[in-house]
């Protein structure tokens, strides 16, 4: 039996739709981009060299792409965060570009992610603690939870899960994170780490996963919220005094505009502080000087 208290995952809350689930079945490419992190031109780019996606023409000659078009575009968008090269993405069928994400089978996994879809909070608590029990920390956060947190994503992305399945995944991270914290002791020489993402990015997935691995390390490791202005992360670095700042990016979360808040962000942080970047989105975002890449993977 599961001691009381042992993983505390929180009770389901109710969720208010987001503006996904109020959206038309008709999207603008504005709206494409908001929600899959590519850009206009890219987009642009897609349709006349690969004939995808296929958009529909109003009068006006504006564009509108229906949702199954979003759903394709945002698998997408996560192989290519995954560093898969856009000429073999684009001209994939879905059933391969899900190959890319997900390579390989995992039982263990498996069940994990039927808990979550059927809201099995008692089983999705009881698969955790044995496998915890069995694999040990690494193993688990590496061999488990990651790929999990993969799985997730790409359910998220072809638009198979709804917001309240994520949000069980982040009150299962977010209890892990309390556990190991329990669990590891802070180590003398493994420094102080603040983790974020940064202002408009709501997803939080990648954030608490960075939080685990550096709670490996043997870090004294800090989390703010998701959606963190850069002036509250800079205040923060400097009232912890922490060593390394790392800011985790969503598939979403690319582009010109990214650059400029890190780059704004590694002008207000103390000279002796690290800045670190990671996250799906990393990989898609122009490097900086001065800013370091963060594996939450080799982290772990």
């Amino acid at each position: 039996m599961t001691k009381p208290g042992l993983l505390d995952l929180g009770e389901a809350a109710p969720l208010e739709s987001t503006p996904l689930m109020m959206k038309p079945r008709l999207l603008s490419i504005g709206e494409v981009c908001m929600e899959t992190g590519l850009t206009v031109d890219v987009i642009r780019v897609w349709e006349r060299r690969y004939g995808f996606p296929v958009p529909l023409r109003l009068p006006s000659g504006h564009r509108r792409y229906r949702m199954a078009d979003l759903y394709r575009l945002r698998l997408m968008a996560e192989a290519m965060a995954r560093g898969h090269r856009a000429s073999k993405v684009v001209s994939a069928d879905e059933a391969t570009i899900k190959g890319m994400l997900l390579p390989r089978a995992n039982p263990r996994v498996d069940a994990l992610f039927a808990a979550v879809l059927a809201e099995d909070h008692d089983g999705m608590r009881c698969l955790l603690v044995e496998s915890l029990s069995q694999m040990g920390w690494t193993e688990f956060t590496q061999q488990l939870v990651i790929p999990l947190v993969d799985r997730v994503s790409l359910a998220w992305a072809e638009g198979s899960i709804r917001p309240e399945h994520e949000a069980m995944v982040v009150r299962m991270l977010e209890g892990l994170l309390r556990r190991l914290r329990r669990d590891y002791h802070s180590l003398a020489g493994q420094g102080r780490v603040l983790l974020c993402t940064l202002p408009g990015e709501n997803r939080n997935l990648d954030l608490l996963l960075a939080g685990l691995a550096y709670a490996l390390q043997g870090a004294r490791t800090n989390l703010l919220g998701p959606d963190t202005t850069i002036s509250d992360i800079a205040k923060s670095a400097r009232i912890l005094r922490v060593d390394v700042v790392g800011v985790t990016l969503s598939a979403q979360t690319t582009g010109e505009s990214v650059r400029r808040l890190l780059m704004d962000l590694k002008e207000r942080l103390p000279l002796d502080c690290r800045l670190l970047v990671g996250g799906r989105g990393a990989i898609r975002t122009r490097k900086i000087q001065g800013v370091e890449r963060m594996d939450v993977v080799k982290v772990a």
